[in-house]
């Protein structure tokens, strides 16, 4: 292992392929295949974790998201989990928890799914997965509406998971775990303690990142974990708060941190190389 390795990694709300850049049509946000794959093709990076990704969803034509992401970015080790099955736009009555369910991860059935990634260039040992409760109130929610303002609606919450890794990095065996926390404030940090207490056992240095819903400050206040610098990446326009974050553990550190317009998603992404404190 050199002393200058390292490996690059991102985190990117894709928010189902929405390119809030475009005109919206019939009052809704574009979602073409074309920019999610101008997106792929523009990274350079040696782990991804993606979340609100589609699987043969109507709205997104019909599109195994997590493959065709692989495919573009050349990262040929993924795994997908859905979090629910069926139409994430329906409400409870028309989906149900992947916790609740029998869930065939190949779905050979092509059934509409919704959940998050994880890709890598790297071999993969094994893979874990935690669930995490939702909560189970309506709450109003900022979307993307016309022009790029954000309107408010009121919507249910949905089923959390954890997905982990244990990833042949340049820095060795490391375990790279992603998430999706809770919009609903304070159930994002109860699913937040869960996960760290559940990635606890681990013996291996850390990475964790994804979309945790909560600024930097909480973050900071709820983890010994090593974070990046504050850099704002919600709203996509103007960013004001930073809610997608890279944590590490052992001795692991974030370096190049960065946050970048993509050219799907309402969230910048978050990148950073993970190098080992010298």
């Amino acid at each position: 292992m050199s002393a200058e390795a390292k490996f690059k990694i991102s985190s990117w709300n894709i928010m189902h392929g929405i390119n809030l850049t475009e005109p919206p049509t019939n009052g809704m946000p574009v979602i073409q295949s074309a920019d999610l794959k101008t997106g792929c093709e523009q990274l350079a990076v040696d782990v991804l974790a993606v979340q609100e990704i589609d699987q043969y969803q109507q709205r997104s034509h019909q599109l195994d998201q997590a493959e065709f992401i692989s495919t573009h970015t050349k990262l040929p080790n993924y795994r997908f989990i859905p979090t629910l099955l069926g139409n994430p736009d329906e409400g409870k009555k028309n989906w149900q928890a992947t916790s609740e369910a029998d869930v065939d991860l190949a779905n050979t059935n092509k059934s509409a799914r919704y959940g998050i990634a994880l890709f890598t260039r790297y071999p993969v040992r094994r893979w874990h997965q935690l669930d995490l409760v939702g909560a189970k109130v309506t709450t109003p929610i900022a979307i993307p509406g016309e022009n790029g303002k954000p309107k408010l609606i009121w919507i249910s919450d949905e089923p959390r998971a954890v997905l982990a890794a244990e990833v042949e990095t340049e820095l060795g065996l490391v375990l790279i775990a992603t998430t999706h926390l809770s919009f609903v404030p304070g159930r994002n940090i109860r699913q937040l303690r869960t996960a760290l207490s559940w990635l606890s056992q681990f013996d291996l240095p850390k990475v964790f990142l994804g979309d945790l819903n909560l600024p930097a400050r909480f973050i900071q206040a709820l983890t010994s974990w090593q974070r990046t610098p504050v850099i704002p990446t919600f709203p996509i326009t103007k960013p004001k708060v930073q809610f997608d974050h890279i944590l590490t553990s052992g001795d692991l550190i974030t370096t190049e941190v960065q946050a970048t317009k993509m050219p799907v998603g309402d969230h910048l992404m978050l990148s950073a190389s993970i190098n080992r404190i010298k």
